[in-house]
């Protein structure tokens, strides 16, 4: 294990840039950039302070459900890609919290 830091960035699916889902941007600027990888969750159900609850399961509450974009590399690649998520990311929630991270490769022998 190694210490690294893992970057969360809580945005609503409905959440656009540059013509495309702000999700789908920050995972393509993600690779473009070299880090480790990257992995976006939807979710069921959630809120923000400025907006109502939004719900899977309530047909009317189904808009812009919250979506969850997951990074974990080194501190200084996290470091050199928060300024394209300050620019890209206008409404949402930014975490950065150290972690320590192993990566399994594939047909690796533990």
């Amino acid at each position: 294990m190694r210490p690294a830091v893992r970057l969360r960035i809580l945005i609503g699916e409905d959440e656009r840039y540059r013509g495309r889902p702000l999700f789908e941007a920050l995972v393509l600027a993600a690779r473009e950039r070299g880090l480790a990888g990257a992995t976006v969750f939807k979710g069921f159900m959630g809120y923000a302070p400025h907006a109502d609850i939004a719900s899977a399961g309530i047909p009317r509450l189904a808009e812009n459900l919250p979506v969850v974009v997951d990074l974990v590399d080194e501190a200084e690649k996290i470091e050199a890609f928060l300024p394209f998520v300050r620019r890209a990311v206008r409404e949402g929630l930014v975490v950065c919290s150290e972690v320590l991270a192993e990566q399994v490769l594939p047909g690796e022998e533990r």
